[in-house]
């Protein structure tokens, strides 16, 4: 058994380069604590995705040391739900049959057929998506998607969420709505979560805490607290005068790192 203390996702000065030698992300040090959501702002090309490819395994040349609860993240198969920018579905497969297909990869033998069909329905039903179950992924608008690319990734159960800029093509309105499911949905099922995102309200409304990548890669990422903010009912957040100092505190780091 792993140490308590060490549980989470420990990321110790992460380095990664391109293949002609120029950084694609500077070094990266925090530690996600097991069940935390932390959020990450960054100027475009600082890196935010590439901290995601290399948690996930898909850059696995890199400097540093990635641990989850404790053991090296190359040395132990970790279930991690992703939601990339693009929503990642599968155009010849129906909604449903989306998410079937990453549940019967991520639990290969661990359920009925009739127990995971119920649970697909209890996820788009979450997502206000039911009756959208048998539409193919291009038929649908991009805030259907990524309800789809949501309820997929929570459906699988995983240990460890990265989303990348979800809601980064929706209108305000579909946003809020989904900032709440999607807050409301991992407090009902933790996950160690990390959400990248390049709005400043976005990331004090969902995060414990925040990584300001720089757009140096010579510069340190600064870590911003916000339990304080977090600790907040969502609806009661955006009016509240933690949130407001909060804006003014993200907002002096970006000028000074950006």
């Amino acid at each position: 058994m792993s140490n308590s203390r060490n549980n989470g996702l420990c990321v110790k000065e992460l380095e990664v380069e391109y293949r002609s030698g120029e950084l694609a992300l500077g070094k990266v040090s925090f530690t996600l604590p097991e069940h935390g959501i932390y959020t990450i702002l960054g100027p475009s090309g600082s890196g935010k995705s590439t901290l995601l490819r290399a948690i996930t395994g898909l850059m696995p040349e890199y400097r540093g040391e990635l641990l989850f609860n404790g053991s090296s993240l190359r040395e132990q198969k970790v279930l991690m739900g992703l939601v990339p920018q693009n929503y990642g579905l599968l155009p010849w497969k129906t909604v449903k049959g989306n998410i079937r297909v990453a549940m019967s990869i991520a639990h290969p033998r661990e359920q009925s057929k009739q127990a995971r069909e119920a649970q697909i329905d209890q996820w788009l039903t979450a997502m206000g998506i039911a009756e959208l179950a048998e539409r193919y992924p291009l038929s649908l608008s991009g805030g259907q998607q990524q309800r789809v690319a949501i309820a997929r990734a929570f459906a699988i159960a995983p240990s460890m969420l990265l989303l990348d800029e979800p809601f980064s093509a929706l209108d305000a309105i579909t946003r809020e709505t989904l900032q709440q499911l999607f807050l409301e949905h991992w407090q009902a099922n933790p996950a160690t979560a990390l959400f990248v995102t390049h709005d400043v309200d976005e990331a004090i409304l969902l995060g414990q805490k925040m990584i300001v990548l720089p757009s140096s890669k010579n510069d340190p990422a600064e870590v911003i607290d916000n339990e304080e903010v977090f600790a907040l009912k969502l609806e009661e957040k955006r009016a509240s005068d933690a949130f407001f100092a909060q804006i003014k505190k993200v907002r002096k780091v970006m000028q000074e790192k950006w």
